[in-house]
This record gives C-alpha cells, structure tokens and sequence, in this order.
C-alpha cells in the first residue's frame, strides 16, 4: 500500500459531479421508462451541468490537488 495521504475523493467538487450525476442519471432513467426523449435530454443536461460545476470547482481550488509522482 501507498503511504501517501489521499482524500480518496472526498471534495466539494467530487461531490457536486457525483450528486448532480445521480440526479441527471435518474431523470434519464426514469424517462426511458415515461418514454419522453426532451426528459431524457433534460437528465443528461444536468449530468453535463455537473461535469461543468466540479471542473470549475476544482480549478477554483475546491478539488483534490494533483498528484505528484
């Protein structure tokens, strides 16, 4: 095992993606069921809203800082 200290992704920017995936994921899975393709798109807006969010969370220091080797 490594000896380095990691936040195993425990970040306000890893969350945000992580949550507002599990939104928009849900939304297109349950439009899939509803058979309604603007709700499918909808929901994977969201997941690209959450994409967008925790990158520039991350840039704005909020993300885990990256690795060195």
């Amino acid at each position: 095992m490594s000896s380095q200290g990691g936040n195993h992704g425990s970040t306000p920017a890893a969350w945000t993606v992580t949550i507002l995936a599990l939104i928009g994921c849900t939304i297109s899975g349950v439009a899939m069921i509803a058979a309604s393709v603007m709700v499918f798109w909808a929901g994977a807006a969201v997941v690209l809203v959450g994409c967008v969010a925790g990158l520039a969370m991350r840039m704005s220091g909020m993300g885990a800082a990256p690795a060195r080797n």
